[in-house]
């Protein structure tokens, strides 16, 4: 069935992924270890594979996937050691390292606009926890696919490298808030949530 996703959570920061049926085949949000095997599992293929941002959790397994599965790797930036946090985390230590990659495309959230794989989504670039954090909402059924910028009670962490809580603030209150409180909101990491349950409850952003 159209518009149906499946949720994935893995890797050493319990990251979550999410392969969404698009018109034309699965497009899978972000890569976290173990991804590409637990779709293969499911027999599902990825036919593209689209990166919110490029924190070493969320493209551990970006390679193997566009290996394995024969698709191309969507992205607004290119990775290096400073959006990857490799060298904020002096080249990863104990989490190991992230198999290079190069995105086949380059995402400019500018358009307003992407079509993946047959289905229209608005994109949103919300800086603030990585300079280059992409939102994906898909309006027809009510899915946004966050990445790290909003999360069930919490908002992503602004004390990496590029990270700036006042523009993420900003940016959720501005850009995400506005969709709609039926919007569900498909994290990076922890469970799903609204917008609405957002706005009113969040500590960080809730609305007085």
């Amino acid at each position: 069935m159209e518009n149906e996703y499946k949720m994935f959570t893995g890797g050493f920061v319990q990251t979550n992924a999410y392969a969404f049926q698009a018109r034309d085949g699965w497009v899978l949000f972000d890569a976290p270890e173990g991804v590409s095997g637990w779709m293969t599992e499911l027999g599902l293929k990825a036919g593209l594979l689209v990166l919110t941002h490029l924190h070493f959790d969320h493209i551990t397994d970006a390679a193997r996937v566009s290996r394995e599965h024969g698709c191309r790797i969507l992205s607004m930036a290119a990775p290096d050691p400073e959006l990857t946090l490799e060298k904020f985390f002096g080249g990863f230590g104990m989490l190991g390292g992230v198999e290079s990659f190069l995105p086949d495309e380059r995402i400019d959230p500018a358009d307003g606009r992407i079509d993946l794989l047959g289905s229209s989504f608005q994109v949103y670039h919300v800086p603030g926890h990585s300079p280059d954090s992409l939102c994906f909402l898909h309006r027809e059924s009510g899915l946004l696919f966050g990445g790290d910028v909003l999360f069930a009670g919490g908002i992503g962490r602004t004390d990496f490298p590029g990270g700036d809580h006042g523009l993420l603030i900003s940016g959720i209150r501005e850009k995400l808030f506005p969709m709609g409180d039926d919007v569900c909101v498909l994290s990076g990491h922890g469970p799903v949530t609204t917008i609405g349950e957002e706005r009113r409850s969040n500590p960080f952003v809730a609305e007085s």
